[in-house]
Parts: structure tokens; C-alpha cells; sequence
């Protein structure tokens, strides 16, 4: 069988695809960009597993994306807006582009992951789009299920990272007093959603789903310190310092340790669900206990918050059009053809001979004529750290990189290789353009815009030597 999943590399979306790869079906993953998390890495490399790169704004990239899938899970969702990535735009908007496409490309079954307390009119915009977006998939043309989780935790999630790190980051954490919560482990919510997208059971059912265990949020904060050994001072605060704790956050974080959707699900808690109306199965029923064991088996690496996790110092950020871009290009005839040329680009080992900015390749993943690859950084011979780009390979007249993972403070990177025959030979010309960020960034460039335009220049000349066969083309060793 064959799957899509939006928000593919997300929490939900991550572990229904390691369900179904496990069961040996066919899952496409849909997200527009590459997630470089730890979990969502593992996702990717999952076997039959297969990563469609677009956003839920667009309808007809989804079409072609769900062709030839029986079924399609919704996971897409955010709990703060920033920029254009609104509630409206993300959860509903979005969620009529997906209803649409599975329509178009004949898909049978829509499984969508709402919230336990989404709902109409009660104030908050968080709850509200996520019932908006129950309704509209109530109206869709197919089998529908509608899940209705609580807090989740569980490998890949924001609960227990965000907790954890807080607690080794912060000598003191700040709590919310008597808010009641029942976690729900994720792999028991990703178990519901595959029997409805397999089974096609729960058709036309809107489902809550909550953990066996019940107790205050403080509580899961100190049983989250002591599994890390960690002793800290607990403070209670009233809500609305949460609120504004969660402003803050949400202004200078790149992911909030809590926002603001967050704070209003604590205030009103999570132990009854709203307008859920259908009873999960008995097989199906959460069995999970939140408690020391299943926190050491969601838990993340034994690391606290660091500047990166401050928009400020984060690899992006900014609108793209509030960046400065730090450009090069250069142009040659090289005596080869062009398959030659954008191949050995490809074969970074090969071409990091050329490039004198890349360092040691950590590794390839080339799946037809697009991939990943991530390298060490080298400037000026002394190592840096290292990059993700994406690769998309037009066959064989143009090669586009962009980048996924930059080092601060580099805020993206975009990068073309084009040929053209000539008599004389291959006219190969390359571009490569640095995104920085609107406060250093011009000094930055003042300082490297003409080192980085000879480089490039000379780059294309090495190319051509090495393919040529010129002894003295190598500039890098290996």
C-alpha cells in the first residue's frame, strides 16, 4: 500500500511512516523543506520511504505527490504563527489544498490529526483553525478519520525535548501549578492512525485520544528532572507570566520553549476532550504510562539550550527578502561534455579537489537526479563548520544546490552550475549566492564579497584543469 504523510518529518507524521515502513508499505513524505532534527533524519532513512519536497500551499504539487496513494495522513500543523505560516494559512487554507489534491489523484482514505480541545468560538485561534480544519474534512469526498490527541510525547518530540533542556539549561523552572494533563505516547496515536489508514477503520469517526497516566505538569517537570539527575528549584507562577514567558520566547526563539497556543491548552488543561464524540476501539485504547521508563526512551540528547536556538544566532530566521546575498560567478569552456561536468560536481569527494570551501564529506544521499549532502566547511585552509545542501539535478544541462543546514553566520546558501555546448566545448557557468543576515551581513561582505568572487571564478578554472587533465589543477587535498 501506498501512503503520503504531510508534515512527513513532524512527530506524528515521523512515526505513522515508521509504522507503515516497518509493514513494508510504500510512504511518501511530504515537507517543504529538509527537517536536519535527529529524529526526522532517521525518518528519512527509513526503508520505502520516499521525501516529496513542497508545502500544503500548494494544491497541484500535492496532487501529483498523492498519485497512486489508497490513503493520506494530515499531520501538518503549528502551534505559533510567524510570518506567513499562520494558523489560517497552515491549518486551514492548507487543509482544503490536501482534501482537494487526495480528491484529484483519487485517493481513498484522509486521516486528519487535530487537537483534543479543538473547537468553535472559545477564543483562541490555535483551537479554533484546528476545528476549522475538522470540518472541512468532514465535507471531504472520502474516508475520513479525525483524531483527537492531547499532549504527546515519545522520540522526536517537543515535551520531553523541550523539558529536559530547560532543566539543564536553567537552575530554576518556572511552573504552572495545578494544571491536570494525560500524555499521550505518540506511538500509540501513530497506532490508531495506521488501522484508519490501512484498515480503514474509524471511517467517518472523530476519535480522542489520551494517555493512561493523569497528573499536574509540574509533576512530569520533576519526573523529567530526576530521570536526568537533575536538582531543581521549582517556582510557581501565575498564568499570565506564561504568557508573557511564551511572547518572549516565541520573538527570540527559533523553536519557543512554549508558546502562547501552549500556555492556553495548560490554563484550560487536558483530560477531557471537545466534541469528540466516537469511543476508541477497545485494541486500540492507550496503554502507555508516562513514567520513568518511557521518558528515558523519548528522551533527546543530554544537551541544554545553546545560541543557536536563538534567532539571532540561528542559521534562518529572516524573511528571505531581509537578507543580503554575497555572490560569485564564474565562466569557462571545458572539453567535455556536460554530463561529465554536473557528474563530477556530484561526486563531491571528487569535487571538493575544486571547491576549496568544502571540507570532509560527512556524507551522500542521492536518490535519482535530487539528494542531500552534508560536508565539512574549509575557508581559506583552516576548517569550518559544516553544511546541508539539497541537490536537484536537471539532466544534463543544470545542476541547483540550496542550502538546508548553514553554520552561523551564513543564513542560506543558493547555488547553480548551467551548460551550454559550444563548438569549442562546454560553456559550464556557476553561481553561488551567501545569504547573511541584515545586521552583520553587510560587513561581512565588505570584507569577503571579493574573495568570494575570485574564488569562484577560479573555482570553475579547477574544474576545468582537473577534467582536462592540467596537472596543476587540484587546489584541495584529499
Amino acid at each position: 500500500m501506498r501512503v503520503a504523510i504531510t508534515g512527513g518529518t513532524g512527530l506524528v507524521g515521523g512515526h505513522i511512516a515508521e509504522a507503515l515502513s516497518a509493514a513494508g508499505h510504500q510512504v511518501v513524505l511530504i515537507a517543504r523543506g529538509v527537517d536536519q532534527r535527529p529524529w526526522a533524519r532517521e525518518v528519512l532513512a527509513l526503508p520505502h520511504v520516499s521525501h516529496v519536497r513542497t508545502g500544503i500551499d500548494d494544491e497541484e504539487a500535492l496532487a501529483n505527490a498523492f498519485q497512486g496513494c489508497e490513503a493520506v495522513a494530515h499531520c501538518a500543523g503549528i502551534n505559533r504563527e510567524i510570518g506567513s505560516q499562520t494558523y489560517q494559512a497552515i491549518h486551514v487554507t492548507g487543509t482544503i489544498n490536501v482534501v482537494r489534491a487526495a480528491e484529484k489523484a483519487g485517493v481513498k482514505r484522509l486521516a486528519l490529526v487535530s487537537f483534543l480541545r479543538a473547537r468553535p468560538a472559545c477564543g483562541s485561534p490555535y483551537h479554533e483553525s484546528k476545528w476549522a480544519a475538522e470540518e472541512i474534512v468532514r465535507k471531504a469526498n472520502l474516508e475520513w478519520t479525525i483524531v483527537k490527541p492531547g499532549m504527546m510525547f515519545g522520540p522526536g518530540d517537543h515535551m520531553l525535548d523541550h523539558l529536559s533542556r530547560a532543566i539543564r539549561t536553567f537552575p530554576f523552572y518556572v511552573g504552572v501549578g495545578q494544571r491536570r494533563v494525560r500524555p499521550l505516547a505518540v506511538e500509540d496515536a501513530a497506532r490508531v492512525l495506521t488501522a484508519a489508514l490501512v484498515d480503514g477503520r474509524l471511517s467517518r469517526k472523530t476519535i480522542p485520544l489520551l494517555g493512561p497516566t493523569e497528573l499536574d505538569f509540574d509533576d512530569i517537570a520533576r519526573l523529567v528532572a530526576r530521570v536526568i539527575g537533575k536538582r531543581r528549584l521549582f517556582i510557581r507562577a501565575p498564568i499570565a507570566l506564561h504568557y508573557v514567558l511564551a511572547r518572549v520566547a516565541e520573538a527570540t526563539m527559533t523553536v519557543p520553549l512554549i508558546s502562547t497556543a501552549q500556555v492556553r491548552i495548560l490554563e484550560e488543561e487536558l483530560i477531557e476532550p471537545a466534541l469528540a464524540p466516537d469511543r476508541v476501539p477497545d485494541d486500540l485504547v492507550p496503554l502507555t504510562a508516562f513514567d520513568e521508563k518511557s521518558i528515558r526512551a523519548g528522551l533527546p540528547g543530554p544537551e541544554g539550550f545553546r545560541l543557536s536556538d536563538l534567532r539571532l544566532f540561528a542559521t534562518v530566521h529572516c524573511n528571505r527578502r531581509q537578507l543580503l546575498t554575497m555572490c560569485g560567478e564564474g565562466t569557462t569552456i571545458i572539453k567535455r561534455d556536460c554530463k561529465d561536468v554536473l557528474e563530477f560536481v556530484l561526486d563531491v569527494n571528487q569535487y571538493r579537489r575544486a571547491d576549496l570551501k568544502v571540507g570532509r564529506v560527512h556524507w551522500i544521499r542521492r536518490d535519482g537526479n535530487t539528494g542531500l549532502v552534508r560536508h565539512g566547511g574549509r575557508f581559506m585552509g583552516l576548517p569550518a563548520p559544516p553544511a546541508t545542501l539539497s541537490f536537484k539535478l536537471t539532466p544534463y544541462s543544470r545542476l541547483d544546490f540550496r542550502g538546508e543546514e548553514m553554520p552561523w553566520p551564513l543564513r542560506g546558501f543558493d547555488g547553480f552550475f548551467t551548460c551550454d555546448p559550444t563548438p569549442e566545448g562546454t560553456r559550464v557557468t556557476h553561481r553561488e549566492c551567501f545569504l547573511l543576515g541584515p545586521i552583520i551581513g553587510p560587513a561581512i561582505k565588505a570584507l569577503l564579497g571579493g574573495w568570494l568572487a575570485s574564488d569562484t571564478a577560479a573555482e570553475v578554472e579547477r574544474i576545468k584543469g582537473i577534467l582536462e587533465g592540467s596537472s596543476n589543477a587540484a587546489g584541495g587535498g584529499p
